[in-house]
């Protein structure tokens, strides 16, 4: 195994900061597993606000909450290895399967690819296909309804096992009956915001600990769900639809069609001509993958929010859905030209502004200076690692993807022109 799979994180817990050097070969050890006792996740919601359309065209935001769940430092290095181990066997299973293309999400062997690399894959291959039957959808509540029964059995297939070992037993156990502590309740009881307790070592003391969560542990009790945040449950995911995969693969490439999931998002393209479109024939299609998808427990690949289209000419026509854009994996495809979703340039743009009004209600002038430069840094090609250190911001993104979309001689990037007056809009609402 590889040293990069330990990562050292230094947020506030219920158990002290660990290095993982200290605790490797614990973790390494299915018996040592097999007997500890994890802590309860901390949870918290994330909101987003959703750039979209209603079905008259009109822009509106639509809330939505993410649930998340993160664990205890000695848990995610556990989490970590197993994650890693288990995403071996899927690796292995996947190619002898024939859905090592298939599922781009969560995979250790698709180092130094990302979700631009598999978009743009996607939408060469419908530019090549001259003409195109495309369904675009994703899974509701994806990891809330993953059935327990049902993964369990998948994770035997995976392990070629009638049965998991102690180690993967004691990880399956845990996050199928996971327990839980709200983060609004650690911050009540303290007094104080997370970000206000990042220096603490942990949050209680031992015996402030037991006291606390005798009053406030939550346990997750339903037969169906695990929690989302852990690096192991996007390994669960995959392995949960290992069936699905096989079953919709086999049928769209016995076609010459490509058929793509990146987590709970799907897409499938079959070539088809204008005859066939006419005829409707893209509604028996349809009607298959619905099928297959009612063979795998608790996947609810809603209808009204699934898109089919049409490609021919270089246009993209709207079968079923409300948008001639097919969106997929944070990008938008009209049939020749390709950009990052109008909804994440807003979330973008509502970000700087939010940070700005906070700067500019700082009344000392040293604090203001210092907060002006970190704005540029985070939301101009000032922050961009090209030009600085450190990982960037979302204009390294956008530049990147631009690049990546760039190199392709089918398609046309038009991601540069959407950035590129990002300078003048933060610095005129900075100096407004």
């Amino acid at each position: 195994m590889k040293k990069e799979i330990f990562t050292d994180k230094h947020y506030t817990h219920f158990d002290v900061k660990k290095h993982h050097k200290d605790y490797e070969q614990r973790v390494k050890n299915i018996n040592w597993v097999g007997k500890h006792g994890f802590y309860p996740f901390i949870h918290f919601q994330m909101g987003m606000d959703k750039y979209t359309n209603d079905n008259a065209g009109n822009k509106y935001i639509k809330h939505k909450d993410r649930e998340i769940y993160y664990a205890g430092h000695i848990d995610r290095f556990i989490y970590q290895y197993y994650g890693n181990r288990l995403n071996d066997k899927y690796n292995v299973y996947a190619k002898q399967n024939g859905i090592n293309k298939a599922s781009t999400a969560y995979r250790n062997s698709t180092r130094g690819k990302c979700n631009i690399d598999f978009a743009k894959e996607v939408f060469e291959f419908i530019v090549n296909s001259n003409s195109a039957y495309i369904l675009v959808g994703d899974f509701s509540k994806f990891f809330d309804k993953l059935d327990h029964k049902y993964l369990k059995e998948q994770l035997k297939r995976i392990n070629d096992s009638q049965s998991l070992d102690v180690a993967d037993y004691a990880i399956y156990k845990n996050l199928i009956h996971f327990s839980y502590i709200e983060a609004d309740d650690i911050e009540t009881e303290k007094g104080m915001y997370r970000r206000e307790m990042s220096e603490l070592d942990k949050y209680f003391d031992t015996k402030e600990f037991h006291d606390f969560k005798s009053k406030h542990l939550k346990k997750h009790t339903e037969n169906y769900g695990i929690p989302q945040g852990s690096s192991i449950s996007a390994v669960y995911a995959n392995v949960y639809m290992i069936e699905f995969d096989q079953k919709i693969n086999d049928y769209v490439t016995s076609v010459g069609g490509m058929y793509r999931r990146y987590c709970d998002d799907i897409v499938i393209v079959l070539p088809m001509n204008e005859d066939d479109k006419q005829i409707k024939k893209y509604e028996a299609i349809s009607k298959i993958i619905f099928e297959i998808k009612d063979t795998v427990p608790n996947l609810d690949l809603n209808p009204d929010k699934t898109e089919q289209f049409f490609f021919m000419d270089s246009n993209i026509e709207k079968l079923y859905g409300e948008s001639n854009l097919i969106n997929y994996l944070g990008f938008t495809f009209d049939g020749k030209k390709v950009r990052i979703r109008d909804k994440s340039l807003f979330k973008f743009y509502c970000r700087a502004y939010k940070k700005i009004r906070k700067v500019k209600e700082l009344s000392d002038e040293k604090s203001f200076i210092a907060g002006k430069k970190a704005i540029y840094r985070s939301y101009t090609h000032l922050g961009n690692s090209r030009y600085s250190k450190g990982h960037g911001n979302f204009l390294t993104y956008a530049y990147k993807a631009h690049d990546i979309f760039d190199e392709s001689n089918c398609l046309e990037s038009n991601i540069r022109n959407q950035v590129k007056r990002h300078w003048r809009k933060i610095d005129s609402k900075l100096k407004e």
